[in-house]
């Protein structure tokens, strides 16, 4: 049993270490990744910046853990269980599920917005390995809706273009710039109509060929 001078000891390395990844966070929204320096880290927690070192043995570390933490893609794949013959009805529904609440939750996360900014900006080795993470995670839903998409459609390709462009209209909103093509992706008419869009295209992939009827937003 621990004693209580232990106990608190372990309460104040569990409340430092959340709090360093805390500061990550503020940090991000603030100034964005470049801010992300061991200096700028260790003066707004008030604290030394060995202390970085001490709890997460690099700067590295302490970024990776705060966007696996924060990450809604990995999260989402992480606790998907597909049955072993999945219904294609399911499967696509999942899909676009997942779709429209992962751009849901990106438009809501500045610090998930700066991290997508900061993707685009720099060839980084922590960002690669965590888009490649990604990527093996949402493996079992692709495998499972492919042998159901049409044989002329190269579905990866398709889902590729989606996500590109939903990232980018958020972006572009939360910058403030101007609409595209008259959609505004924070208006909440022009939200439904995309993620409507959004489900006829995946629907149009499919190999029945339907479109499942009448579309959000339609």
């Amino acid at each position: 049993m621990a004693t209580p001078k232990k106990e608190n000891k372990i309460r104040d390395y569990d409340r430092t270490r959340k709090r360093l990844l805390e500061v990550v966070g503020e940090i991000l929204k603030d100034t964005g990744f470049t801010g992300l320096k061991t200096n700028h880290i260790a003066k707004r927690l008030g604290k030394d910046k060995n202390l970085i070192r001490y709890y997460f043995r690099s700067l590295y570390n302490l970024e990776k853990e705060f966007i696996l933490e924060k990450d809604h893609w990995i999260a989402f794949f992480s606790k998907l269980e597909l049955p072993h013959q999945p219904v294609e009805e399911d499967v696509f529904a999942l899909l676009i599920k997942f779709i429209q609440e992962h751009f849901d939750f990106f438009s809501q996360h500045t610090e998930m917005q700066k991290i997508m900014l900061w993707q685009l900006s720099e060839n980084s080795p922590l960002l690669k390995s965590i888009a490649d993470l990604r990527e093996k995670e949402a493996g079992n839903l692709l495998d499972a809706a492919t042998p159901f998409v049409r044989s002329d459609v190269n579905f990866r390709a398709v889902l590729a273009l989606l996500f590109g462009g939903l990232y980018f209209l958020t972006l572009q909103e939360a910058a403030g710039n101007a609409t595209i093509w008259n959609i505004d992706i924070g208006m909440e008419k022009d939200r439904t109509a995309v993620f409507g869009a959004v489900e006829q295209i995946i629907r149009l992939a499919r190999a029945a060929g339907t479109d499942g009827g009448k579309m959000t937003g339609q």
